[in-house]
């Protein structure tokens, strides 16, 4: 972005514009590939040394492999999400940028049944070779809330 007082390029706005849909993009692709487990979706919005932070809930996972098996260990726990994104602040700062997006998402956990779950995910996205993916997502789950009518089935 071109300094403070002084006028952007066309080219500058044009590259800003560009890069800000390149990365809601990676964020409605997360969203997508973890819903629909799709991983061919998932697998290509990260770098090979990216980041997965869940924190205490469900771990820090560093590099691709250990995000691939992350995602494999999220859908055998919880089989089925649908992810609502929102309100996402995206800076972008040349070939790196970040974002600060809102989570609401409803899960149905294999053991706990339907779950409400709200927080916000803090993101980092680098452009390498002029491709925007993402270098790290942290998410803060800042509401675990299990359906309190939900009865587990039980064997007859």
């Amino acid at each position: 972005m071109a300094a403070t007082g002084t006028a952007a390029t066309t080219e500058e706005r044009l590259d800003q514009l560009e890069s800000r849909f390149a990365i809601e993009d990676l964020i409605a692709r997360y969203a997508k590939g973890f819903d629909r487990q799709d991983t061919e979706m998932l697998y290509g919005i990260w770098w090979d040394d990216a980041v997965l932070d869940f924190g205490e809930a469900f771990g820090v996972h560093e590099g691709m492999e250990a995000i691939e098996t992350a995602a494999q260990g999220f859908w055998a726990l919880v089989p089925w999400m649908h992810h609502w994104q929102a309100t996402p602040l995206i800076e972008i700062d040349g070939d790196r940028a970040t974002a600060y997006v809102g989570l609401d998402c409803l899960v149905r956990h294999s053991e706990q049944g339907p779950v409400r779950v709200g927080g916000y995910y803090e993101d980092e996205f680098e452009r390498r070779d002029g491709v925007w993916k993402f270098s790290k997502r942290m998410c803060d789950i800042q509401i675990w809330a299990p359906d309190p009518t939900y009865a587990a089935e039980t064997e007859h």
